[in-house]
């Protein structure tokens, strides 16, 4: 199983000079008997341009519809290739089927999605089961709502928790549901930044998600969702936070501030 992040900004594409930086939150997981895809951010652009096996399957699972998660899609390839066997999974399938429209509006975009030449399937989350994976849905802290997901296959686990906002109230119950996992790719949009001026943000401070990645069960953590307006400097002293925050509580725990093109094998 292997992870590809082709994107991992929030809020918008960067415009710095940050190029390892570039693109909204897209992150691919992959076997050897299908393709499944968080989110369809401005990285799901390049992700479609990579593909190279019509007969693989391909799943795209959808966290929450704000303008970062799904900019990408009318452009995605494959939508446009009927070659290609695609299912939208989402845990609340009439809400789903309400919304493609909406990004498909010709306000929007000139091609509608009932017109689309490869048009998806819509499941929910049970059409997993069938396929020999699973994938559990959570709840995240966010504003408007937005589902987290545990992604199981062969004993192998992968939480994407995308804009989520840990608090000293939720910290205990998150690091509950997200314990015990291989890979904890997770909201980190924010370091330094004042707590009080973004308190309803929906976001995390690296500090609170140190803090549950440590005290949980998790062999490595992916911050994701960066600022995306972020140089290499703020890069640098997250890194030098996070190596001495490990270091101090003598952990063995893997922290990986994520990039565009950054993959790991599970």
């Amino acid at each position: 199983m292997k992870c590809t992040f082709y994107g991992v900004c929030g809020s918008y594409p960067s415009i710095n000079s940050l190029a390892s930086i570039k693109h909204t939150a897209c992150v691919s997981v992959e076997t050897d008997d299908f393709l499944l895809i968080f989110d369809a951010g401005s990285g799901i652009i390049n992700l479609g341009r990579s593909l190279s096996n019509p007969n693989k399957p391909i799943f795209i699972v959808f966290s929450h519809f704000h303008y970062d998660h799904i900019i990408g899609l009318p452009y995605f390839s494959p939508l446009y290739n009927s070659q290609y066997n695609l299912t939208f999974i989402y845990p609340n399938v009439d809400h789903l089927k309400t919304v493609l429209p909406k990004i498909f509006d010709s306000d929007f975009f000139p091609v509608s999605f009932s017109d689309l030449p490869n048009s998806p399937t819509i499941q929910d989350l049970s059409f997993c089961n069938q396929l020999g994976f699973s994938l559990i849905p959570y709840n995240l802290n966010h504003p408007g709502g937005c589902f987290g997901y545990r992604l199981v296959v062969n004993d192998k686990s992968v939480i994407y928790a995308t804009d989520n906002q840990l608090t000293p109230d939720n910290q205990a119950s998150f690091s509950s549901l997200f314990n015990d996992c291989n890979l904890l790719i997770h909201d980190c949009y924010f370091f330094e930044e004042s707590h009080s001026e973004h308190k309803s943000w929906g976001h995390t401070f690296l500090p609170d998600l140190l803090s549950l990645a440590l005290n949980s069960k998790i062999k490595h953590l992916c911050l994701f969702h960066l600022k995306p307006d972020i140089d290499q400097n703020y890069i640098d002293a997250m890194n030098t936070y996070i190596n001495s925050t490990i270091k101090h509580n003598q952990s063995s725990l893997l922290a990986t501030v994520s990039y565009d093109g950054f993959s790991l094998d599970l």
